[in-house]
């Protein structure tokens, strides 16, 4: 019988957490003398029909978590059997098109490209920044740099811009700002491929104008799918209002207050028509907007909005899909002034500026939410 090499494994099949509902493919790569054969297994037992160098599984439940996959590749002078890939089930991943949910689902792939301002004066000038093919998550909201200089208003925000992942059709970002009376004929202006996904309403007493900031995403791939909805509550009503939304499918993408109350943006989208989400939202200090984001994301819930809730408050919504109990991965940072706050791997999803209005002097002026 001719001499030859039986297979050897050079790539196995590798661990991996992978987003309820969702498939995955295992490969395994080996070498060997003449053509080689495959049987992969789970937990153990043969899977029928699975005989390539992959394996692509069926959409994971909570009930495979823990499952552990192998393979044998064989040929004429023997076989061996690979070590064993474990799969984990994480939280539900947003599809990678849904714009309302900060795009936590591609933040493993992210690099930031920019960190910058926008910046208004006004009436006069405003500057925008438009990011075709970029991500452009939400801007910062609160207590911003504003002031009347002249009978002008003036103010800045913070912006970071990511990069598209490799594979992944580019989006269109943009950042305005406008008068406060503009804002219903600016949302109405939108596109039906677009969201809104941040508004920053400034209305105290000392600025010559009362002006809004705010953040848009356009997919350019696309002519339609989103539906806007837009609602007005108060304190009192705030919670019943947006959960009332989530149970229609419609995810609150942006909020800010005023002194009419507090304006609620959201989107109903063709993509996931039918879904059902919980809604929850939370009042809290900007001394503790990160570590009640951390509770929220504890809970499985994505922060889809952030903004003010009146001068000392912070307005938080998450959203996730009904009945979802697995955590998310959610940091947050605190830093002075303009410099970095996020790295690969992560995507910010808020950004607060402010000091409780001078009530807490040793909160840093910058706090940044970022999805893992």
């Amino acid at each position: 019988m001719p001499s030859g090499e039986a297979p050897t494994i050079t790539t196995q099949p590798a661990s991996a957490v992978i987003p309820l509902d969702s498939s995955t493919m295992l490969l395994v790569s080996a070498t060997g003398t003449g053509s080689l054969s495959y049987q992969w297994s789970l937990n153990g037992s043969a899977i029928s029909g699975a005989n390539s160098a992959t394996l692509t599984t069926a959409a994971l439940q909570l009930s495979d978590s823990g499952d552990k996959f192998s393979v044998t590749v064989s040929n004429a002078y023997g076989s061996v059997t690979s070590g064993i890939a474990t799969i984990t089930i994480g939280p539900r991943s947003p599809a990678q098109r849904d714009l309302r949910f900060k795009h936590v689902q591609v933040a493993s792939s992210l690099t930031e490209l920019q960190h910058t301002n926008v910046e208004a004066v006004i009436p006069g000038n405003w500057s925008v920044i438009q990011a075709p093919g970029d991500l452009g998550p939400p801007l910062s909201v609160g207590n911003q740099d504003c002031g009347t200089i002249g009978g002008l208003t003036s103010c800045a925000w913070l912006v970071d811009v990511f990069a598209v992942p490799a594979g992944v059709p580019g989006f269109n970002s943009y950042y305005g700002v406008d008068l406060l009376t503009n804002l219903s004929s600016d949302l109405a202006s939108l596109g039906a491929n677009s969201v809104m996904t941040s508004l920053d309403e400034q209305t105290e007493s000392g600025l010559a104008q009362d002006i809004f900031a705010y953040s848009v995403e356009t997919d350019p791939t696309v002519s339609s799918g989103f539906t806007l909805q837009r609602a007005q509550a108060t304190d009192a009503t705030l919670a019943t209002t947006v959960s009332a939304m989530g149970a229609k499918g419609v995810v609150v993408t942006a909020v800010s207050a005023n002194s009419s109350g507090i304006d609620l943006v959201g989107y109903a989208w063709t993509g996931d028509a039918g879904t059902a989400y919980d809604a929850q939202t939370v009042l809290t200090s900007y001394a503790s907007v990160g570590s009640q984001a951390l509770g929220l994301a504890q809970e499985g819930y994505i922060v889809t909005a952030v903004g003010t809730a009146d001068t000392n408050q912070v307005l938080l919504v998450g959203t996730k899909v009904h009945g979802d109990t697995l955590s998310r991965n959610l940091s947050y940072s605190s830093f002075e002034g303009s410099g970095g706050t996020s790295s690969a791997g992560q995507i910010v999803v808020g950004n607060v500026f402010g000091n409780d209005a001078g009530n807490n002097p040793n909160l840093p002026g910058h706090l940044t939410l970022l999805a893992q």
